[in-house]
């Protein structure tokens, strides 16, 4: 034989070696077989006999599946409370078939925490004499599928200006970044600036509004080559100015959404429950600075230190300040539910939940002490897959927080008002601004539950819980739009730390001017911008002067320089240069020029839009209150989160549930209406920019192009914690088998 070739004979040697061995296999499994299962089988003595005790244990392994059901329903506890008091005390019954049949089932197992997905496995066995058959069967007691996604809501509010999300969204309906009529249209995009990337998929219950969506002739989406900013090129495809990476489904019935409850053909919004909450707290918090408040107690500098607690254990009746430092964090172990409002800000250690029974607020950077590794480092070190990776994290037992609120989550700022209770400058209260904007606090009507505090929802001439649950008329107050008088205006019932009184007025437990102060702090901010809508003037000319008095006094105190404050408010007015005390230059109606100091000094940019809008932006850095840049938790709200951040970039690293999405957060960028000379902010190689890498003045770890972005921890898809209290489809069966296995028989 020639060097190279292959022995013919050799192939069919190792053809038959392999069809040996694979004989050896199908005996060995034939032998497998007869001693396990054809043993179970021969001890029936007849094929009928087997079957029917075989039916006979499928059968009570459904009413088994029924039971575990309705009493995990009727214990009123999350998923996980309910698995570990199954696990801790395993139920048992034995029950009559009739015809000489007796049952019995037991549980095997459960799922254990950092499981994938959450079970209880079921063995029951039916016997006659020494006859028996058994069936085992797992049942599904998983969290909600919405849990695999970065961001899920059913409005999106202005979120799209420059936005960057590594991770899946959903979309309940209508989806179209930018601003408009939210589930009609709009015009322009705020992701036309600076660029907005969803790096995943994208799954629109509903339809996805095509101004600028590049569609084939039969109407499909088709993806394209575009550029973002600090990004290079990507292809994807473009929803009016933002680029999603992955897979969009309009009209998208993922599992991922949720299930539509009512029957209406829209997927329903899955609400954390009051009652179940409260059950299921098992957890503790210690550590850091705990202030436990009982109702009606208020936060100020004496109860800050005689409310002071070293821990909480389970539930609390009231409301809950929470502050870590890298020193001393807080320490969380498992769920703590607290009845009212809860302020956390600082460092975090351990894994579980805080639910809030109205309303949280981030008051500052929330931070884990011990963070999950990325791929490729740490923990994680040679593996690039981000599931894989999240499974070794949580073995092992990397930090983990979920943050949930009955009502509304608040990052940051929401306050209105100084010390004495007047309205603060302009250019101090943007957060307050965007929010009633956003959210529909300047008009309009909003309901709440006197006894509860629950915002509702009016439906149909009839008022709704989050929960769905019908609240008599009786018991709601209606409230709108009323700066003049805090105690009656709907934007403190909805959005500051408070309770409605017995005399149907909102009563906050903690002062605006405390809240901003003493809990957020201030910050010095370069390049920062605000903008005001000062409304259409007056008609007659002397009405006019006054409006013109009264802006130029909110321009002076929002700190523009006194010699362009008049200018400014002539043209607000829509005054005439060099009449009624007005100079002899003023800013166009629709355009810009710049700010300058009374020396003359650049100190800005102004731009006025259709003649009532200011937008300023200030060069040098001035002081404002402390912006939330950072944020390591998942968040979850049963209404709105909400957030305002000037001119920095935010790190979300976890994820967004709630009803309604509202964080503005343009991030350090020069947008449309600046001057060219701020060109730079939107450079990702300028180093003037100040936050494009470690150790610049204005740079934020784990965002993207200096913007919004949120990064979701996929923790939460691989047997991380997740959300307890808001469950999937419990009991399901996922798997079913007839055992041989003499060790699963129940006896």
């Amino acid at each position: 034989m020639k060097s190279g070739q292959t022995n013919p004979f050799a192939r069919k040697g190792i053809a038959l070696v392999t069809v040996l061995v694979a004989v050896v296999i199908v005996i060995a499994i034939f032998t497998t077989l007869s001693a396990s299962v054809l043993s179970e089988l021969r001890n029936g003595r007849t094929v009928s006999v087997r079957d029917e005790l075989a039916q006979s244990a499928d059968g009570l392994s459904e009413r088994a599946r029924l039971q575990l059901v309705l009493d995990y329903r009727s214990r009123g506890i999350s998923v996980p409370a309910y698995l570990d008091q199954v696990s801790t005390n395993p139920p048992t019954a034995t029950v009559d078939l009739g015809n000489g049949i007796t049952g019995r089932w037991r549980v095997l197992g459960t799922s254990g925490v950092g499981a994938e997905y959450g079970w209880i496995e079921v063995a029951s066995t039916a016997s006659r004499g020494n006859e028996s058959q058994t069936v085992v069967r797992r049942i599904s007691f998983g969290q909600n599928d919405v849990f695999k996604l970065a961001m899920l809501s059913e409005t999106t509010n202005c979120m799209y200006c420059h936005l960057r999300v590594n991770g899946d969204v959903g979309a309940l309906f209508h989806h179209r970044p930018g601003w408009g009529n939210e589930g009609v249209n709009g015009q322009g995009s705020g992701a036309h600036e600076g660029g907005s990337v969803i790096r995943g998929n994208l799954y629109a219950a509903r339809t996805i509004t095509n101004d600028d969506t590049p569609r084939n002739g039969e109407g499909a989406l088709t993806r394209g080559n575009y550029s973002a900013n600090g990004t290079g090129t990507l292809n994807a495809y473009k929803i009016n100015g933002s680029l999603v990476t992955g897979d969009v489904e309009a009209n998208s019935t993922n599992s991922a959404l949720p299930q539509d409850t009512d029957g209406d053909g829209i997927p329903d919004f899955p609400p954390i429950k009051r009652s179940v909450a409260m059950a299921s707290a098992n957890g503790s918090l210690r550590g850091g600075t705990i202030v436990a408040l009982s109702s009606g107690q208020v936060l100020n500098p004496v109860t800050l230190v005689s409310a002071m607690v070293g821990g909480i254990s389970r539930t609390h009746e009231g409301n809950l300040v929470l502050i870590g430092t890298p020193e001393n964090p807080i320490v969380l172990d498992k769920d703590v539910y607290v009845s009212g409002d809860v302020v956390i800000k600082g460092v975090v250690r351990g894994r579980g939940a805080i639910y809030a029974g109205r309303n949280l607020y981030i008051a500052g950077n929330v931070t884990y002490q011990n963070p999950p590794s990325k791929p490729g480092q740490g923990v994680c070190t040679g593996v690039t897959d981000p599931d894989q990776c999240a499974r070794l994290n949580i073995a092992n037992g990397r930090d983990e927080l979920r943050l949930a609120a009955r009502g509304n989550t608040i990052i940051g700022d929401y306050t209105e008002r100084n010390a004495s209770g007047n309205l603060l400058p302009v250019d101090l209260r943007q957060s307050a601004d965007f929010y009633r904007a956003q959210f529909g606090f300047y008009s309009g009507n909003r309901y709440y539950d006197t006894q509860t505090g629950d915002e509702l929802v009016l439906k149909d001439g009839r008022y709704y819980n989050v929960e769905g649950t019908e609240i008599s008329a009786s018991r709601v107050i209606t409230r709108a739009a009323n700066q003049s008088n805090p105690a009656q205006d709907a934007y403190s019932y909805s959005f500051r730390p408070g309770s409605i009184d017995p005399s149907g007025n909102f009563t906050g437990w903690i002062s605006d001017d405390f809240y901003k102060n003493a809990l957020l702090g201030s910050s010095n901010l370069a390049y920062n911008t605000w903008r005001w809508n000062f409304g259409t003037p007056p008609g007659s000319t002397s009405a006019k002067v006054s409006f013109r008095n009264t802006i130029e006094t909110e321009l002076v105190n929002a700190r523009i320089p006194s010699n362009q404050a008049r200018a400014i408010a002539c043209r607000l007015a829509n005054l005439s240069a060099g009449s009624n005390g007005c100079p002899s230059s003023i800013p166009p109606s629709n355009g810009g020029q710049d700010l300058r100091d009374n020396s003359g000094n650049v100190v800005g940019y102004i731009h006025i839009q259709d003649g009532r809008t200011l937008r300023v932006v200030r060069d040098q850095a001035l002081s404002y209150e402390t912006q939330v840049t950072h944020v390591d938790a998942f968040l979850y709200s049963n209404f709105r989160i909400a957030g305002k951040t000037s001119m920095l970039g935010v790190a979300m690293n976890g994820g967004l549930i709630a009803k309604e999405l509202g964080i503005l957060a343009p991030g350090r960028f020069k947008g449309w209406w600046k001057s060219s000379r701020y060109n730079f902010l939107s450079s990702p190689t300028n180093t003037s920019r100040q936050c494009n890498s470690a150790g610049q003045t204005y740079f934020v770890a784990d965002t993207e192009d200096c913007a919004l972005t949120v990064n979701y921890d996929h923790r939460l898809r691989n047997g991380g914690y997740g959300f307890n209290l808001v469950v999937g489809n419990p009991g399901q069966t996922v798997s079913w088998r007839l055992s041989a296995d003499p060790n699963e028989r129940v006896r």
